[in-house]
């Protein structure tokens, strides 16, 4: 279950820094961007499944496995800023900071 919720902010990430890249052609601004969507979508996601899951109510974040989706947001921001520093390359109608 947490590796869904992972892959699914791993792939909208990648897909919204892209399209932010592409159109204001600032990779900072993208990259802002895919990190707030990280931040909100896997805390958010943590939050709810701790308010659903009565384990780990009773027993804390330590006994499951949702501690790991607040810890891949810098993870997932950093492949997302390798993803764009190689459309930056490979387009060379694109020239940013």
């Amino acid at each position: 279950m947490v590796s869904i919720f992972i892959f699914i902010s791993f792939f909208i990430s990648a897909i919204l820094s892209i399209l932010t890249f592409i159109q204001t052609k600032n990779k900072w601004v993208a990259l802002l961007i895919a990190f707030c969507w990280n931040s909100v979508f896997l805390v958010g996601s943590t939050l709810i499944y701790y308010l659903c899951n009565e384990e780990a109510k009773l027993f804390g974040l330590g006994h499951t496995s949702i501690y790991v989706l607040p810890l891949f947001i810098p993870i997932i921001s950093w492949i997302d800023f390798f993803i764009i520093e190689l459309i930056r390359k490979y387009n060379k109608n694109v020239d940013s900071n």
